[in-house]
Parts: C-alpha cells; structure tokens; sequence
C-alpha cells in the first residue's frame, strides 16, 4: 500500500518543496494536484520531479479528451502516472492508457462523479488501465456520506487493475480505508492543511502499515 499526498491549493512551488522534504520519508507518491497544475502549469510536475526523482510523481489532469497528446505532455514533463477521468469516453480512456505504456508509466481512471459505479468500473477495469481511482469529492465530503462502506463495496468490482481510494480520508477514518487494502491511499488537506503536517503522515502510516502494508 502507498501513501500519496495531493497538493492541491494554496501552496507555492517554494512551500511545496518545503514540505516535501518534511514529509517524505511517509510519501511514496507526489501528486500535482489539478489546482496546483492550472496555477502553476506542467512545469510544477518537472520541478516536482527534478526536486524527488526518486518518488513517483502523479500529474492529476483529469483527463477528459485528447487522451494521447494531454497524458503524453503529462509524461513529458516528469509525470509517472497521469489521471483520466472515468466519464471520457472509452477511447480517449483506451488512448491515454496507450500513452502511458509506450513510456512505461501508467494512466489512474479517476471515478470521480461517475454514474452506473459498477457496471463503468467493470467496464474500464477490462481496458488494462494501471488504476482505478475510488473518489468522492470534496462537496460530497461536506455532506458526510459514507464513502468507505460505498467503496468497500465496490472494490469487488476491481479485479486486474490496481485500486486508490482517495476524499476526505484523514488519521482520524485512516484505519476504516486501510482496512479496504487498496494499492494506493491519496490524502491531500488532511495533512497538507494540518497543525501538523509530519505528524499527520506519520499517523496515517503507521495505520496503514497495522494492515501489513
């Protein structure tokens, strides 16, 4: 299981870096997040990646068209994965996933706001797309909905590709995802926005790591 943090707003490249280098001995995957890439561009994944080669680096475009040209620009830059979103079409989906794999990096499908949940899981998982990405977003987070029972259920659906679980997860519900066994956990405010931000990685390690991974 990885930790990937998401920067995703009010930052500077600066004070992204800054810290960065406080918490990545939690952090096995850096995600530009789509904020922070419509503020700062596809050189904040260059820097990102000049700055920690050694983790991976993921460019959340959330992709909607163009799926060749926008993953491979992704991946120009520096990026490891890039981010299509599940409600594009199949083929721009199937052209990204393409993209990726002539590079050897991969392509997450982001389910974010998708319809028919377990039939369009079913569907995308068959395309040989490296992830699938459980999302709810943040204005279903202000309305508490019970996203980790809806994704414990859902992860049957998932069976070649990797899963992430990403929305609202934090060090207080950690162990409740965790205890799913996704392949990636993406948390963003949760510790990017903390008091505490080093405590609050290591927390939702050491959790993660109780599900022996």
């Amino acid at each position: 299981m990885k930790l990937q943090v998401a920067l995703d707003c009010n930052f500077s490249v600066v004070s992204a870096l800054s810290l960065l280098e406080k918490i990545a001995d939690c952090v096995d995957i850096i995600e530009a997040g789509t904020p922070f890439i419509v503020e700062s561009g596809l050189l904040l994944v260059r820097q990102l990646k000049e700055a920690f080669p050694e983790k991976q680096v993921s460019a959340d475009l959330k992709i909607a068209d163009a799926g060749h040209y926008e993953a491979s620009r992704a991946f120009e830059a520096g990026a490891d994965i890039a981010t299509v979103l599940a409600m594009a079409d199949d083929v721009t989906i199937m052209n990204a996933r393409d993209a990726a794999h002539e590079l050897g990096r991969e392509i997450m499908v982001d389910m974010l706001n998708t319809q028919n949940l377990e039939e369009r899981i079913a569907r995308i998982d068959a395309f040989g797309v490296d992830y699938i990405c459980l999302h709810t977003s943040k204005d279903l987070q202000k309305l508490d909905r019970d996203a980790c029972r809806a994704f414990e259920k859902l992860r049957k659906c998932v069976k070649n590709s990797k899963l992430a679980l990403a929305g609202g997860i934090s060090p207080e519900n950690i162990e409740q995802f965790a205890s799913i066994k996704p392949d990636v956990i993406i948390v963003g405010e949760a510790i990017t926005a903390a008091d505490d931000p080093v405590g609050a990685a290591r927390a939702i390690c050491n959790a993660m790591g109780k599900y022996g991974c």
